[in-house]
């Protein structure tokens, strides 16, 4: 993910706060000062309506071809969007200091980015797509279905584990609950570091990295880019983060 800028961030910021105040404004007019108490139900209904919308982004987001997306890429929900939204007041009330952490994230996020566990991102999310069915579907590997492949650590915490590739393929990464390799105890991992699955048509395995912080690299050290998978064939090693977490896929 291609993640934007603060400085672009802060003055969609500031957009965002001038629509804000001119529907607030609106309210005042029509109800005196009782309208002053619809400003924090404005605020929240303007966030978590255009972030958890079609666009995935408030108005002064969309003027600079941003959205808030999950650690998937996909667009957020509304519900994400009100935890999102309720905890940036987190991040102003403790002095700013929420917001001052994007500036020492790879991933430029706030505190309240950081617990909804949101990312703020140049282009539009990746779209849900219902695929349309066919008339007469070709078998295909359900989700848990092993297909014949796994990977073996070589080194580091899951030195000699074997674990099974299923048609999803299989996340590593320090995040319990999105990987299916685990790797708590291993510095140099982030959450979410690669993806490893399996194509059955030509027998090789296909590494990807997930914008990991210190990389993911075949046994040679050729660093896997996040854009550009790499595949393996059986019997051929990748490591995480640092050669001391070595993978063999077979």
């Amino acid at each position: 993910m291609n993640y934007s800028s603060l400085g672009k961030r802060f003055v969609a910021t500031i957009i965002d706060g001038v629509a804000v105040n001119i529907l607030s404004a609106f309210f005042m007019i029509a109800f005196g000062y009782f309208g002053i108490l619809f400003s924090s139900i404005i605020y929240i209904l303007y966030t978590v309506l255009m972030m958890g919308g079609s666009w995935h982004a408030t108005l002064g987001q969309k003027l600079f071809d941003m959205s808030v997306v999950d650690a998937s890429g996909m667009g957020i929900s509304y519900s994400t969007a009100l935890v999102r939204t309720l905890c940036s007041w987190l991040s102003s009330a403790i002095l700013g200091i929420g917001y001052i952490l994007a500036l020492t994230s790879n991933e430029k996020q706030t505190l309240h980015d950081k617990i909804a566990g949101c990312y703020v991102v140049d282009n539009a999310p990746i779209p849900v797509v219902t695929p349309r069915p066919a008339p007469a579907p070709a078998p295909a590997p359900t989700p848990n279905r092993v297909v014949n492949a796994s990977i073996i650590g070589v080194s580091g915490e899951k030195a000699g584990m074997r674990f099974p590739i299923t048609g999803n393929g299989i996340m590593i990464g320090r995040d319990p609950a999105v990987c299916q390799i685990v790797m708590g105890n291993s510095s140099g991992v982030s959450r979410l570091h690669c993806l490893v699955s399996y194509n059955v048509d030509s027998g090789m395995f296909i590494v990807s990295d997930r914008n990991s912080t210190y990389g993911t690299f075949t046994e040679s050290g050729v660093k896997i880019s996040p854009t550009n998978s790499v595949a393996l064939k059986r019997g051929e090693r990748f490591y995480v983060g640092s050669k001391k977490n070595m993978f063999e896929v077979c």
